[in-house]
């Protein structure tokens, strides 16, 4: 099993570094949104006047950031892989459907690491956030956001026969992430039944790490709840794609 986990995997790293114009726009893509974060933030100056920091909710910003990227690299180039037959030659292989969804997932959270790493230096170059006493506890919620933010994009594949399919999907689940997180309003604030709802957004548990440990100075370990639900959630979408791949259409 584990040789055909490595075998997927490599093989889609290896397409991504073929494909330049995408690993370039992979860099650039967080790259422009980021600044044209900071260029609407700076020019919000009544946010300072309410002692709005502003560093201190990019960190959410860049979750949101990083959980969009990963989500749609992943539904999309999956997708591509089923329309070009490279997914059903596999069944042909012998792969079974856990190994393969579990591959695509190890190939994808390269890229996704890289544009996660990529986020963090941007913060602080661009917000002049300090993380170096949470630097761990940021880039392994950050990481685990993004890990799951794929099996989410591969989940969601599985419903999409072609790239164009795809598109209704993208703000079907970014809206509500971007909504229901605590990214832009803070739960509390949201009506009841919404509250509810924003159980199943796997971005709302990261936003709550990491609003506790750079927001509110918490420690890590008190917020391993939220931590490890994000991982349970990583695990129902990865057994949910597992189980709703499909050998041919």
């Amino acid at each position: 099993m584990i040789s055909n986990l490595n075998a997927i995997a490599v093989r889609i790293n290896r397409q991504f570094l073929r494909d330049r114009r995408f690993m370039a726009l992979s860099v650039a893509v967080p790259l422009v949104l980021m600044l044209l974060l900071k260029y609407v933030l700076n020019s919000l100056p009544q946010l300072a006047r309410l002692g709005v920091h502003v560093s201190d909710y990019s960190i959410l910003a860049a979750a949101f950031l990083v959980h969009f990227l990963a989500y749609v690299l992943s539904t999309i180039v999956l997708v591509r892989d089923r329309k070009d037959g490279t997914l059903a030659r596999m069944f042909v292989y012998g792969f079974r459907r856990r190994e393969i969804v579990l591959g695509y997932v190890g190939g994808y959270s390269t890229i996704a690491a890289v544009q996660t790493a990529v986020v963090l230096l941007l913060m602080k170059y661009l917000f002049d956030v300090n993380l170096l006493a949470d630097i761990v506890p940021v880039a392994l919620t950050m990481l685990a956001l993004a890990v799951v933010s794929v099996g989410l994009g591969v989940f969601i594949s599985n419903f999409a026969r072609n790239e164009g399919q795809v598109f209704p999907f993208i703000p079907l689940m970014i809206v509500p992430s971007a909504l229901l997180s605590g990214v832009a309003i803070p739960i509390r604030n949201l009506p009841a039944a919404l509250q509810w709802v924003s159980y199943v957004v796997p971005l709302r548990y990261a936003v709550s790490v990491l609003a506790g440990v750079v927001q509110q100075r918490q420690s890590f370990f008190s917020r391993l709840t939220p931590f490890l639900t994000l991982l349970g959630v990583g695990a129902a979408l990865l057994a949910g794609a597992s189980l709703t791949l499909r050998e041919r259409e």
